[in-house]
C-alpha cells in the first residue's frame, strides 16, 4: 500500500479501508491497484481502479509500475465489458477533486438517451442509483471471476 500512510487524500483513505478489509465495495486487489464497485450504478458495472501508489500524475509513477497499472486497467475494462455487454466503455482519469491517480470505468448502453454525452451530464441524483443486493452480489461475483481469469495474481475478498 505504497503512499497511503504518507499522504492523506480521499483515495488514500479509501485504500486504507480496503487494505483493512472494511469496504464491501471491494471487487479485487491487484498488484498495482484496487478495484471497487462504484456507488452510482445507473451505469451498471461502473467501477473505479485506484492506484496503490499515491501519485498526482501517471508519469510520476515508476515506468514499470505505471505500465503494470495500465495493463490492469485494460484487463479490468475487458472483464467489465464481458459482464455488462455495453455499447462502449468510458474511461475518466481526472484528478481535479482527488489528486491521486485513479480511473472511473463506465459502461455505456444503447438505450441511454445521453450515450454520446459525458457521464457527468446526467444529473447526480439520477446517477446515484443503487443496485438491489442480489443484483449487486451477482455483478460483483461476475466481475471478480472475469478479473481473476485475466489477472491470475488478483486477490479477491475471501481468498
Amino acid at each position: 500500500m505504497s503512499g497511503a500512510a504518507q499522504h492523506k487524500c480521499g483515495i488514500c483513505a479509501i485504500i486504507e479501508r480496503l487494505a483493512a478489509g472494511k469496504s464491501p465495495e471491494l471487487v479485487a486487489e491487484l498488484p498495482n491497484s484496487w478495484v471497487v464497485l462504484g456507488n452510482a450504478q445507473f451505469y451498471r458495472g461502473y467501477c473505479l481502479l485506484l492506484a496503490k501508489r499515491h501519485a498526482r500524475e501517471p508519469f510520476l509513477i515508476p515506468r514499470k509500475e505505471a505500465l503494470g497499472l495500465f495493463d490492469e486497467l485494460c484487463s479490468v475494462a475487458e472483464a467489465i465489458a464481458e459482464v455488462t455487454h455495453p455499447l462502449k466503455l468510458n474511461y475518466e482519469c481526472l484528478g481535479n477533486q482527488e489528486p491521486h491517480v485513479h480511473w472511473h470505468i463506465f459502461p455505456r448502453y444503447e438505450d441511454d438517451p445521453l450515450k454520446r454525452e459525458p457521464v457527468w451530464q446526467r444529473p447526480a441524483k439520477e446517477r446515484m442509483r443503487p443496485l438491489e443486493e442480489h443484483d449487486r452480489n451477482a455483478l460483483m461475483a461476475a466481475l471478480r471471476a472475469g478479473i481473476s481469469r485475466r489477472i491470475p495474481d488478483a486477490h479477491l475478498p475471501g481468498d
